[in-house]
Protein backbone atom coordinates (compact mmCIF):
# COMPACT_ATOMS: atom_id res chain seq x y z
CA UNK A 1 0.00 0.00 0.00
CA UNK A 2 3.00 2.26 0.84
CA UNK A 3 4.83 1.65 -2.09
CA UNK A 4 1.59 2.19 -4.15
CA UNK A 5 1.02 6.01 -2.56
CA UNK A 6 4.46 6.42 -3.21
CA UNK A 7 3.97 5.86 -6.85
CA UNK A 8 0.63 7.91 -7.01
CA UNK A 9 2.48 10.66 -5.31
CA UNK A 10 5.58 10.97 -8.05
CA UNK A 11 2.91 10.48 -10.52
CA UNK A 12 0.74 13.30 -9.26
CA UNK A 13 4.26 15.47 -8.95
CA UNK A 14 5.03 15.05 -13.25
CA UNK A 15 1.35 15.68 -14.15
CA UNK A 16 1.74 19.23 -12.27
CA UNK A 17 5.26 19.93 -14.21
CA UNK A 18 3.83 19.05 -17.36
CA UNK A 19 1.02 21.46 -16.31
CA UNK A 20 3.51 24.30 -15.14
CA UNK A 21 5.77 23.91 -18.49
CA UNK A 22 2.25 23.69 -20.43
CA UNK A 23 1.07 27.28 -19.42
CA UNK A 24 4.27 28.86 -19.30
CA UNK A 25 4.12 28.42 -23.26
CA UNK A 26 0.63 28.86 -23.87
CA UNK A 27 1.15 32.70 -21.53
CA UNK A 28 4.55 32.91 -23.90
CA UNK A 29 2.77 32.06 -27.09
CA UNK A 30 0.11 34.39 -25.96
CA UNK A 31 2.53 37.10 -25.71
CA UNK A 32 3.98 37.25 -28.87
CA UNK A 33 0.33 36.50 -30.27
CA UNK A 34 -0.48 40.10 -28.25
CA UNK A 35 2.46 41.54 -29.01
CA UNK A 36 2.05 40.81 -33.16
CA UNK A 37 -1.64 41.78 -33.53
CA UNK A 38 -1.32 44.94 -31.54
CA UNK A 39 1.95 46.19 -33.01
CA UNK A 40 -0.15 48.25 -35.37
CA UNK A 41 -2.78 49.69 -32.53
CA UNK A 42 -2.82 51.72 -29.67
CA UNK A 43 -0.66 50.34 -26.86
CA UNK A 44 -2.57 48.41 -24.25
CA UNK A 45 -2.45 47.52 -20.86
CA UNK A 46 -1.11 43.91 -22.19
CA UNK A 47 1.15 45.47 -24.74
CA UNK A 48 2.94 48.21 -22.45
CA UNK A 49 3.26 44.84 -20.01
CA UNK A 50 5.14 43.20 -22.55
CA UNK A 51 6.80 46.07 -23.58
CA UNK A 52 8.29 46.72 -19.80
CA UNK A 53 9.27 43.52 -19.40
CA UNK A 54 11.58 43.29 -22.77
CA UNK A 55 12.84 46.89 -22.83
CA UNK A 56 15.51 46.12 -20.67
CA UNK A 57 16.77 42.88 -21.97
CA UNK A 58 16.75 44.29 -25.95
CA UNK A 59 18.65 47.29 -24.07
CA UNK A 60 21.19 45.42 -23.03
CA UNK A 61 21.52 42.63 -25.68
CA UNK A 62 22.37 46.15 -28.07
CA UNK A 63 24.57 47.37 -25.61
CA UNK A 64 26.56 43.54 -25.38
CA UNK A 65 26.20 43.91 -29.51
CA UNK A 66 28.10 47.63 -29.60
CA UNK A 67 30.53 45.99 -26.64
CA UNK A 68 31.38 43.11 -29.17
CA UNK A 69 31.72 45.34 -32.39
CA UNK A 70 33.84 47.46 -30.41
CA UNK A 71 36.36 45.18 -28.87
CA UNK A 72 36.35 43.27 -32.27
CA UNK A 73 37.74 46.61 -33.99
CA UNK A 74 40.06 46.87 -31.67
CA UNK A 75 41.78 43.52 -31.79
CA UNK A 76 41.58 43.77 -35.45
CA UNK A 77 43.30 47.43 -35.34
CA UNK A 78 45.84 46.06 -32.49
CA UNK A 79 46.98 43.16 -34.99
CA UNK A 80 47.54 45.96 -37.49
CA UNK A 81 49.67 47.92 -35.87
CA UNK A 82 51.85 44.85 -34.62
CA UNK A 83 52.27 43.85 -38.17
CA UNK A 84 52.83 47.44 -39.19
CA UNK A 85 55.56 47.51 -36.35
CA UNK A 86 57.29 44.61 -37.50
CA UNK A 87 57.34 45.66 -40.97
CA UNK A 88 59.03 48.93 -40.01
CA UNK A 89 61.53 47.14 -38.04
CA UNK A 90 62.59 45.47 -40.56
CA UNK A 91 63.00 48.22 -42.84
CA UNK A 92 64.67 49.92 -40.28
CA UNK A 93 67.07 47.22 -39.38
CA UNK A 94 67.54 47.36 -43.51
CA UNK A 95 68.20 51.10 -43.43
CA UNK A 96 70.82 50.51 -40.98
CA UNK A 97 72.65 47.61 -42.70
CA UNK A 98 72.85 50.05 -45.67
CA UNK A 99 74.00 53.09 -43.69
CA UNK A 100 76.55 51.09 -41.95
CA UNK A 101 77.57 49.35 -45.70
CA UNK A 102 77.98 53.15 -46.73
CA UNK A 103 80.73 54.73 -43.60
CA UNK A 104 82.31 51.40 -44.20
CA UNK A 105 82.40 52.22 -47.81
CA UNK A 106 82.82 55.27 -47.26
CA UNK A 107 86.00 55.31 -45.21
CA UNK A 108 87.55 52.76 -47.25
CA UNK A 109 87.36 54.87 -49.78
CA UNK A 110 88.69 57.92 -48.53
CA UNK A 111 91.88 55.89 -47.04
CA UNK A 112 92.66 54.40 -50.17
CA UNK A 113 92.24 58.13 -52.06
CA UNK A 114 94.95 59.17 -49.18
CA UNK A 115 97.18 55.99 -49.95
CA UNK A 116 96.87 56.67 -53.71
CA UNK A 117 98.01 61.27 -53.29
CA UNK A 118 100.74 59.75 -50.77
CA UNK A 119 101.84 57.07 -53.59
CA UNK A 120 101.97 60.03 -56.16
CA UNK A 121 103.57 62.48 -54.53
CA UNK A 122 106.24 60.33 -53.03
CA UNK A 123 107.08 59.40 -56.52
CA UNK A 124 108.67 55.88 -55.51
CA UNK A 125 108.27 52.50 -56.41
CA UNK A 126 105.57 51.04 -53.83
CA UNK A 127 103.38 48.25 -53.66
CA UNK A 128 100.41 48.34 -51.97
CA UNK A 129 99.61 45.68 -48.89
CA UNK A 130 97.03 44.50 -46.37
CA UNK A 131 97.38 43.77 -42.73
CA UNK A 132 96.00 40.20 -42.04
CA UNK A 133 97.64 39.53 -38.60
CA UNK A 134 98.96 41.65 -35.54
CA UNK A 135 101.34 40.45 -33.08
CA UNK A 136 100.33 42.59 -29.93
CA UNK A 137 104.10 41.54 -27.79
CA UNK A 138 105.37 44.66 -26.43
CA UNK A 139 108.87 44.07 -27.67
CA UNK A 140 108.57 43.01 -30.95
CA UNK A 141 105.48 44.95 -32.18
CA UNK A 142 104.67 43.41 -35.23
CA UNK A 143 102.18 43.05 -37.89
CA UNK A 144 101.85 40.61 -40.76
CA UNK A 145 100.45 41.95 -44.75
CA UNK A 146 99.84 40.05 -47.78
CA UNK A 147 102.79 40.47 -49.96
CA UNK A 148 105.87 38.23 -49.67
CA UNK A 149 109.06 37.27 -51.68
CA UNK A 150 106.74 36.01 -54.48
CA UNK A 151 106.08 39.90 -54.72
CA UNK A 152 109.55 41.25 -55.13
CA UNK A 153 109.47 42.24 -51.15
CA UNK A 154 113.02 41.72 -49.26
CA UNK A 155 113.84 42.43 -45.62
CA UNK A 156 114.37 45.92 -44.42
CA UNK A 157 112.14 48.29 -47.35
CA UNK A 158 110.29 51.03 -45.66
CA UNK A 159 106.84 50.50 -44.91
CA UNK A 160 104.60 53.45 -44.72
CA UNK A 161 100.69 54.96 -45.11
CA UNK A 162 98.84 57.70 -45.89
CA UNK A 163 100.13 59.42 -42.76
CA UNK A 164 104.06 58.48 -43.03
CA UNK A 165 106.17 56.25 -41.48
CA UNK A 166 104.61 52.91 -40.58
CA UNK A 167 107.94 50.64 -39.68
CA UNK A 168 109.99 47.92 -41.93
CA UNK A 169 110.18 44.41 -43.44
CA UNK A 170 111.07 42.02 -40.72
CA UNK A 171 110.81 38.92 -41.75
CA UNK A 172 109.21 37.54 -45.13
CA UNK A 173 108.25 34.37 -46.68
CA UNK A 174 107.10 33.12 -50.05
CA UNK A 175 103.50 35.05 -50.06
CA UNK A 176 103.60 36.90 -46.40
CA UNK A 177 105.74 39.49 -44.42
CA UNK A 178 105.95 41.20 -40.81
CA UNK A 179 106.50 44.35 -40.28
CA UNK A 180 108.00 45.41 -37.42
CA UNK A 181 106.06 48.84 -36.30
CA UNK A 182 107.88 52.17 -35.34
CA UNK A 183 106.47 52.26 -32.31
CA UNK A 184 108.41 48.83 -30.90
CA UNK A 185 111.55 49.21 -28.59
CA UNK A 186 113.52 47.31 -31.51
CA UNK A 187 113.11 50.12 -33.69
CA UNK A 188 115.13 52.76 -34.11
CA UNK A 189 114.95 55.14 -37.06
CA UNK A 190 117.30 57.98 -38.27
CA UNK A 191 115.58 61.28 -38.33
CA UNK A 192 115.64 64.96 -38.38
CA UNK A 193 114.33 67.92 -36.85
CA UNK A 194 112.40 69.43 -39.67
CA UNK A 195 112.69 73.04 -38.76
CA UNK A 196 116.48 72.98 -37.04
CA UNK A 197 117.70 70.24 -39.86
CA UNK A 198 119.07 68.41 -36.25
CA UNK A 199 119.93 64.88 -36.69
CA UNK A 200 118.28 62.42 -33.83
CA UNK A 201 117.49 58.28 -33.25
CA UNK A 202 113.82 58.18 -33.04
CA UNK A 203 113.25 54.62 -30.82
CA UNK A 204 110.06 52.85 -29.85
CA UNK A 205 108.93 53.16 -26.31
CA UNK A 206 106.22 50.15 -27.37
CA UNK A 207 102.96 52.47 -26.48
CA UNK A 208 101.76 55.26 -29.23
CA UNK A 209 104.97 57.42 -28.84
CA UNK A 210 108.55 57.65 -29.75
CA UNK A 211 111.63 58.95 -27.94
CA UNK A 212 114.03 61.36 -29.86
CA UNK A 213 117.59 60.77 -28.75
CA UNK A 214 120.77 62.06 -29.22
CA UNK A 215 119.67 65.51 -29.75
CA UNK A 216 121.88 68.31 -28.07
CA UNK A 217 120.44 70.79 -25.60
CA UNK A 218 122.25 73.35 -27.36
CA UNK A 219 119.85 72.72 -29.68
CA UNK A 220 116.07 74.97 -29.99
CA UNK A 221 113.43 71.92 -29.86
CA UNK A 222 109.90 73.31 -29.51
CA UNK A 223 106.51 71.32 -29.01
CA UNK A 224 104.90 70.89 -32.17
CA UNK A 225 108.12 70.65 -34.38
CA UNK A 226 107.48 68.45 -36.82
CA UNK A 227 110.11 65.08 -37.06
CA UNK A 228 111.08 63.66 -40.46
CA UNK A 229 113.37 60.79 -41.62
CA UNK A 230 116.85 61.49 -42.28
CA UNK A 231 117.55 59.28 -45.16
CA UNK A 232 120.41 58.21 -44.10
CA UNK A 233 121.41 54.26 -44.81
CA UNK A 234 119.26 54.42 -48.15
CA UNK A 235 116.38 53.13 -46.28
CA UNK A 236 114.08 55.24 -45.69
CA UNK A 237 113.58 58.38 -48.09
CA UNK A 238 114.68 61.80 -47.04
CA UNK A 239 111.23 64.04 -45.24
CA UNK A 240 108.94 61.58 -44.88
CA UNK A 241 106.84 62.71 -41.79
CA UNK A 242 107.45 60.65 -38.72
CA UNK A 243 106.15 62.60 -35.69
CA UNK A 244 105.33 65.80 -34.01
CA UNK A 245 107.35 67.24 -30.91
CA UNK A 246 104.52 66.31 -27.96
CA UNK A 247 107.29 67.47 -24.96
CA UNK A 248 110.81 68.82 -24.61
CA UNK A 249 112.61 68.55 -20.99
CA UNK A 250 115.52 69.98 -20.11
CA UNK A 251 117.77 68.11 -17.55
CA UNK A 252 120.79 69.88 -15.61
CA UNK A 253 122.73 66.99 -15.96
CA UNK A 254 123.90 65.25 -19.07
CA UNK A 255 124.20 67.06 -22.79
CA UNK A 256 121.21 65.75 -24.75
CA UNK A 257 117.42 66.90 -24.66
CA UNK A 258 114.60 64.29 -23.23
CA UNK A 259 111.95 64.60 -26.27
CA UNK A 260 108.77 62.44 -26.49
CA UNK A 261 107.59 62.63 -30.03
CA UNK A 262 103.71 61.74 -31.35
CA UNK A 263 103.41 59.95 -34.15
CA UNK A 264 102.11 60.99 -37.19
CA UNK A 265 100.42 57.43 -38.10
CA UNK A 266 97.68 55.94 -35.93
CA UNK A 267 98.47 53.06 -34.72
CA UNK A 268 95.41 51.95 -34.00
CA UNK A 269 93.79 51.86 -36.72
CA UNK A 270 95.86 50.33 -39.69
CA UNK A 271 94.52 48.56 -42.30
CA UNK A 272 96.11 49.03 -45.69
CA UNK A 273 99.82 49.86 -46.13
CA UNK A 274 102.41 50.61 -48.74
CA UNK A 275 105.71 49.11 -48.94
CA UNK A 276 108.74 50.85 -50.48
CA UNK A 277 110.24 49.05 -53.08
CA UNK A 278 114.33 48.49 -53.34
CA UNK A 279 115.46 51.35 -55.43
CA UNK A 280 118.29 50.65 -57.63
CA UNK A 281 121.53 51.33 -56.05
CA UNK A 282 120.51 50.95 -52.40
CA UNK A 283 122.23 48.47 -50.09
CA UNK A 284 120.60 45.63 -49.28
Amino acid sequence: MRKRGAGNKQGNGHRTLRIVLLSAVLLTLTLIFLVSTLGGRKFGTVHKLVLELTGPAQSALSSVTEYVKYLQKDYIALVEVREENRRLWRELQECRETANRNREALAVNTRLRKLLAFRESANLPMQAARIIGKDPSLWFRTVIVDRGSNDGIVKGLPVVNGDGIVGQVYTVSPNYSKILLAISPSSAIDVLLQKSRVRGILKGTGTLSYKLEYVLKTVDVQEGDHVVTAGYGGFFPTGMPVGVVSKVIRKRRGMFLEIEVAPSVDFLTLEDLLIIEQQSGAPR
